[in-house]
């Protein structure tokens, strides 16, 4: 959505984002990725607002970040702290990673910032390599079995795979009472699992609770399969033109422009243009931007 394919926000989308935050627009990211792989563009868009608000893992926690924030800063509680999270339940975490052992897949797991891998072929770290290439993730840890992990609090676990919608269908086959949200990865090699209320419109949600601000007064960018509840309780949800076909269907608005031609810049000027955003200064509430990757 707001990154293009070298993974990066564009300078025109960084400098019309500390416009509208100067103008009093609340800006949050919102993304599938862990926290570590939001860190990088927190701190690059470097927003004039005393902190910025992220919520990560599709909707399981929610951060806070203090002005000036650095990937230096993370582990200091004055610099970034939950707002809250939404972690697996224990049989969902042993329920998924059983069927990853029976079917041959790797499972990452996401522990507070770190992940956990346990590969067993030249497959599956041939697929930890393309995922942290993909995120820029640093904070992927090598394990001899999921037994080391055992009871820890688990914010999401993914699938990896090629053919992400046949293991989809297989686990809802397989496990046809596992109390999870299931996810379609994007890009498509991996299927998510994340505690049964957890979904990035629940965490937008929650975060406005926090924050005091009604749904109906934000407006939100997204184009995976995972951005269709996000786009629904927003006030203003709009599609990327290069969006999955679930979310288009949902959204109030597409974007003309694709996420490598700008296209959150140019849909953030013409709502400008239209008085839905401010082009001189007065307080608007929030405007939420999704990044895809988990």
């Amino acid at each position: 959505t707001l990154l293009n394919a070298e993974h990066a926000v564009s300078k025109e989308s960084t400098e019309k984002l500390r416009e509208l935050c100067e103008l009093g627009v609340s800006v949050c990211i919102a993304s599938g990725r862990s926290g570590p792989a939001m860190y990088h563009i927190i701190e690059a868009l470097a927003l004039p607002a005393d902190a910025t608000y992220a919520v990560a893992y599709n909707g399981a926690c929610g951060y806070r970040f203090k002005k000036d924030f650095t990937r230096s800063k993370k582990d200091n509680p004055e610099d970034k702290s939950i707002v809250f999270e939404s972690c697996l339940d224990q049989i969902a975490v042993e329920e998924s990673l059983a069927f990853a052992e029976r079917n041959d897949l790797l499972a990452q797991v996401y522990i507070g910032d770190e992940i956990f891998v346990h590969c067993r072929d030249e497959n599956h770290y041939d697929l930890a390599k393309r995922y942290n290439k993909l995120t820029g993730a640093n904070h992927t840890h090598l394990i001899d079995g999921y037994r080391s992990i055992n009871k820890a609090a688990v914010y999401k676990i993914l699938l990896m795979t090629d053919d992400p919608d046949s293991v989809l269908l297989k686990l809802q086959e397989q496990e046809p009472n596992l109390q999870a949200t299931l996810v379609r990865g994007s890009p498509p090699f991996f299927v998510e699992v994340l505690h049964h209320d957890v979904c990035k419109g629940n965490g937008l949600k929650l975060l406005c609770q926090h924050l005091d601000i009604p749904l109906d007064s934000v407006i939100a960018f997204g184009d995976g399969d995972n951005d269709v509840e996000f786009l629904q309780f927003s006030g203003m949800g709009i599609a990327m033109k290069n969006a999955r076909p679930r979310t288009l269907a949902v959204a109030d608005r597409i974007t003309e422009f694709d996420n490598d031609n700008n296209g959150v810049f140019h849909s953030l000027s013409t709502l400008q243009k239209e008085e839905h955003l401010p082009s001189y200064p007065h307080k608007v509430s929030l405007s939420s931007l999704s990044s895809s990757s988990s």
